[in-house]
C-alpha cells in the first residue's frame, strides 16, 4: 500500500490529475465535465513531461562535447543521482524518506488547512529528493529509525510550505495573480539572486518588450529565438570539437548538419513542454477552487517551475545563456575555494538559471535578467563545492555526484547541527506566517 501511495506521489501527472478530480467533485461537476477535467489536467502533465525529456535527450549530447571542448573535470552534479545512490545504499534512508515523502505531504495539507501558508506542494520528484535529503541529513545526525520519520515528516512538510511562501512575491509579479506558486528546491538561489538583479537592474526595460529592428521582429517569436540562441551554442561546440569526436553521436551524419537537428530539437521539446503548461493549467486552476472553497480555504497549488516559462520566454533564454557563464566562473572559484570542481549543469542552467531569468526581469528588467541568471549558476557551483566538502558523498555511493538543488544544499548544511537546523526551519515557517498574516491585515485596510 504505501509502494502504491508512493508511485502516485512520485507520478506528476497522476497527482495533478487526482487534484482536478477532487476540485471538480467538490464544486458538484457533472460527470462529463470531471471527467474531461481530470484527463486534460493529466495529459497536459504528460504533453509537458514529453517536452522535458525531449529538452534533456538532445541537450545531452551538447554537454558532453561541451566538458570535452573546454575540458573540464569534476563531479557531475545532479540530486536526482545523489538521492537515488544514497537510496540503494542506506536501507534505513529508503524505508524512512518513503514514509517521510508520504506522511510529509499529509503534514503539508495539514499546515496550509491552518496556518496562514495555504501552499500544497505538487512537484512529485522534488518532494523525493527532499525527503531523501531530510532522511539522510537526521540519519548521519544519529536519530533512531522512528524519530527519523516523525522529524522528518514534520521538517518535509514545513518546508512544502516555506519554500513557495518565500517565492511567492515574485512568482506573483511574473504571473500577475495568486492562483499558482513554485515548488522547486531551487527557491533559495532563484530569489536571492532575483533581488539582487532588481537591485542592480532597471525595471522600465522589460526583456519581454524588447523593441527590435523590423527586420529583426523574428526574434519575437519563441520558436525562432530559441532555435538561433540554441543553433549557436551547439554550432561553437560541434566545430570546436571536430566532426572526429561528434561523430560518437552523430554516427555518419554530418557533424554540422548533426548540431543543427540538435537545436532544432531542443526548440520542439520547449514548444511542447509549453502547450502541455498551457493545457494543464486551463483545466487544473479552475479545478483546484473546489479544494480552495471545499478543503483547505484558499489553497494555491504549488507547481513545477515549468509553468512560468510561458511567462516570460524571452527572460527565460536571457537566464539560461548567463546561468551557464555564472556556472563557469563559479565553477574557478569552488576550485580555489574548496578543492572542489562541481561541473556545469547545462538541464539546471536552463530549467532553474531560466527561471532566475524570469524572476530577475520581473524584478529589474533586462539587466535584472542578465545579473540574476548569472548570480544564481554561480550560486549552484560554488554551494554545491562547499556542500562536497561537509558531506561525504562516496560513503553514501553516491561517489562523483553532488547536488545541484540549492535548497537541498541549504538544509543539508544547517542539519549538520540538526537541533540547531530544526530551529531555523520552525522559525522561518514562524516568521513568515507573521508576515503573511500582517501583510493580509494590511491589504485589508
Amino acid at each position: 500500500m504505501l509502494d502504491f501511495l508512493i508511485n502516485i506521489l512520485e507520478t506528476p501527472a497522476i497527482v495533478l490529475g487526482l487534484v482536478a478530480l477532487i476540485g471538480l467533485l467538490l464544486q458538484h461537476k457533472s460527470v462529463g465535465q470531471v471527467f474531461s477535467g481530470t484527463v486534460k489536467t493529466a495529459l497536459g502533465m504528460l504533453v509537458l513531461a514529453a517536452g522535458s525529456s525531449l529538452i534533456v535527450s538532445e541537450i545531452l549530447p551538447f554537454v558532453d562535447l561541451f566538458s570535452q571542448v573546454f575540458n573540464l573535470q569534476g563531479f557531475a552534479t545532479s540530486s536526482e543521482a545523489v538521492v537515488g545512490a544514497m537510496q540503494s545504499t542506506v536501507p534505513v534512508i529508503a524505508s524512512t524518506s518513503a514514509l517521510i515523502m508520504a506522511i510529509g505531504f499529509l503534514v503539508n495539507v495539514v499546515i496550509a488547512r491552518f496556518s496562514p501558508l495555504k501552499y500544497i506542494f505538487l512537484t512529485g520528484h522534488m518532494m523525493w529528493i527532499l525527503s531523501v535529503a531530510v532522511a539522510g541529513s537526521l540519519y548521519v545526525a544519529g536519530f533512531n529509525d522512528t524519530m527519523i520519520i516523525l522529524v522528518g515528516s514534520l521538517l518535509q512538510g514545513l518546508l512544502m510550505v516555506v519554500l513557495p511562501a518565500i517565492a511567492q512575491p515574485t512568482v506573483k509579479k511574473v504571473t500577475g495573480s495568486d492562483q499558482f506558486a513554485m515548488a522547486h528546491l531551487t527557491t533559495l538561489g532563484t530569489i536571492p539572486a532575483a533581488y539582487i538583479g532588481g537591485l542592480l537592474g532597471d525595471k522600465s526595460k522589460n526583456a519581454e518588450e524588447i523593441k527590435l529592428p523590423e527586420s529583426l521582429e523574428f526574434f519575437k517569436d519563441t520558436s525562432m529565438s530559441v532555435s538561433i540562441v540554441m543553433g549557436v551554442f551547439y554550432l561553437i561546440v560541434v566545430i570546436l570539437a571536430g566532426p572526429k569526436a561528434v561523430a560518437t553521436y552523430a554516427g555518419t551524419q554530418n557533424y554540422i548538419v548533426y548540431g543543427i537537428l540538435k537545436a532544432l530539437g531542443f526548440t520542439s521539446g520547449i514548444l511542447i513542454l509549453l502547450q502541455g503548461v498551457r493545457m494543464f493549467l486551463g483545466e487544473l486552476v479552475p479545478a483546484f477552487k473546489g479544494i480552495s472553497d471545499k478543503l483547505v480555504p484558499g489553497a494555491i497549488p504549488a507547481l513545477d517551475v515549468p509553468a512560468l516559462f510561458a511567462f516570460a520566454p524571452n527572460s527565460l533564454m536571457i537566464g539560461f545563456v548567463t546561468a551557464v557563464l555564472g556556472m563557469l566562473v563559479g565553477m574557478f572559484a569552488s576550485s580555489l575555494l574548496f578543492h572542489a570542481v562541481p561541473l556545469v549543469s547545462i538541464i539546471g542552467a536552463f530549467f532553474t538559471g531560466g527561471v532566475a531569468g524570469i524572476f530577475g526581469n520581473a524584478r529589474g528588467g533586462t539587466r535584472g535578467a542578465i545579473i540574476s541568471g548569472f548570480i544564481y549558476g554561480f550560486l549552484l557551483i560554488l554551494g554545491s563545492g562547499f556542500l562536497s566538502t561537509i558531506f561525504d558523498y562516496a560513503a553514501y555511493g553516491a561517489a562523483g555526484v553532488g547536488h545541484d538543488c540549492l535548497d537541498v544544499m541549504a538544509v543539508m548544511t544547517i542539519m549538520k547541527s540538526p537541533y540547531i537546523g530544526i530551529a531555523i526551519i520552525v522559525a522561518a515557517f514562524i516568521l513568515l506566517c507573521w508576515f503573511n498574516k500582517k501583510g493580509t491585515q494590511n491589504s485589508d485596510k
